[in-house]
């Protein structure tokens, strides 16, 4: 049995029936058909589209283990992919779901995976709003499609935060090495550009209204896809300033091995002083300068201390030290 809901002007009404009452709902001129499906089982989601005459497509990402946004039409009915994200800041991480769309403007078929969740709100605005019903179908296709692009508001604030912070911490003048965290931005930042860009040309065809399926062209679509391409510009900015981070912050790491090759080999140098001092005096040679002398030991100290000294102050003046 299949649950699915028929909505008209009057509203929406929840039913559960087989294949057969639900193309025979779907074939009403005064109502629509929407048939919500969480992670279903293949077979169900098959027997859904055959029912409504959606199983045209040429490739099902609703079966698929890695799946990319895509939009596919085929003769007047459409699939759209759309990946929903959300942004973990406590890790760092950027998780994503999907939401596919099967429709031909007379039914509806999503598919959702993932801990975004667009569907009740919609449904809720479906029972309350007589204007929103009147939309029709294109209306509830619109409403969806809004609410993950602006889901994708927040997670690319939450994101630019930590690059900015993360900016911050680099240019402080602490000496610690955060390659590892500028790498692990970058790779969350590529998943969800990965999410977005490929809705890009799609988002372009909706603002420029080029788009020929009549379900897409709802006039609330070409702000939705300029959202979009906003969203897109702002993980471009972020993903191009972790890379100049990234090579700014390599170029600090080899300042700072330099100025530490640089002390190493100052204070080798005045180490070394001393012991060559020592050493010269320590042969056992009977006929040596000031061997024999009272003040030959304290001066061969002083000499140390002065031999050490100099070369501080020179390291020091020079900034090796």
């Amino acid at each position: 049995m299949i649950d699915y809901t028929v909505i008209g002007s009057d509203g929406a009404e929840d039913k559960r029936g087989d294949a057969a009452q639900l193309r025979a709902a779907a074939e009403s001129e005064s109502t629509f058909v929407w048939v919500e499906l969480d992670v279903p089982v293949p077979e169900l989601l098959t027997t859904v589209l055959e029912a409504l005459g959606l199983d045209r497509f040429s490739s099902d990402p609703a079966h698929t283990v890695h799946r990319r946004p895509k939009v596919e039409t085929v003769e007047g009915a459409v699939m759209v992919l759309v990946k929903t994200v959300w942004y973990i800041e406590a890790t760092q991480q950027v998780e994503t779901g999907d939401l596919t769309f099967y429709t031909d403007g007379r039914s509806l078929v999503t598919v959702r995976r993932g801990v975004v969740d667009p569907v009740p709100a919609v449904r809720r605005r479906l029972t309350a709003d007589a204007d929103f019903r009147a939309e029709g179908l294109p209306g509830v296709v619109h409403a969806l499609f809004d609410a993950i692009v602006e889901q994708y508001d927040g997670a690319v604030e939450d994101l630019a935060d930590d690059v900015s912070d993360l900016e911050s911490a680099i240019f402080s003048g602490e000496r610690v090495d955060r390659n590892q965290e500028i790498y692990f931005l970058i790779r969350e930042t590529l998943e969800f550009q990965n999410a977005v860009q490929p809705l890009v040309p799609f988002a372009h065809s909706l603002k420029e209204r080029q788009e020929g399926t009549e379900v897409l062209r709802h006039e609330g679509f070409g702000a939705v896809a300029g959202h979009l391409i906003r969203v897109d510009a702002a993980i471009e900015t972020c993903m191009s300033l972790l890379t100049t981070v990234l090579t700014a912050h390599q170029g600090q790491i080899g300042t700072w091995q330099n100025e530490d090759t640089k002390k190493i080999s100052a204070w080798a140098a005045i180490a070394i002083a001393p012991t060559i001092i020592a050493g010269i005096y320590g042969m056992n040679f009977d006929r040596m300068p000031e061997l024999h002398w009272a003040v030959g030991y304290p001066l061969s100290l002083v000499l140390m201390v002065l031999v050490c000294v100099l070369l501080y102050r020179g390291f020091r003046r020079n900034g090796w030290l």
